[in-house]
């Protein structure tokens, strides 16, 4: 099994979506984010899940939790969460890793 990293720009991500989604609801905040989390730990055991996104780089795979995206690569022994971002972005704008 592989560990997953969460990038800082990812951390971030999730932040701003509990952000946005607490100025309607708190309770489903915590909640969604919680469950947006927990997808993203299921790539520690399938790390190939999800899609290949080239038009955004060769080793970046898109993942897919309701209306957001988790942009990923798989890298030997863990898998590196680059992004969260809602579906609707134009993610190759969006696109950084560390």
């Amino acid at each position: 099994m592989r560990s997953v990293v969460v990038s800082r720009q990812a951390r971030a991500d999730l932040r701003e979506i509990a952000d946005f989604i607490a100025a309607d609801n708190p309770k489903r905040a915590v909640g969604f984010v919680s469950e947006l989390r927990s997808r993203c730990q299921s790539l520690a055991r399938h790390p190939m899940q999800g899609r290949p996104a080239p038009d955004i780089a060769p080793d970046v795979r898109i993942l897919v939790f309701r209306a957001y995206i988790i942009l990923h690569r798989v890298h030997d022994e863990r898998v590196l969460i680059d992004r969260v971002l809602h579906g609707a972005r134009d993610r190759s704008q969006t696109w950084s890793h560390e």
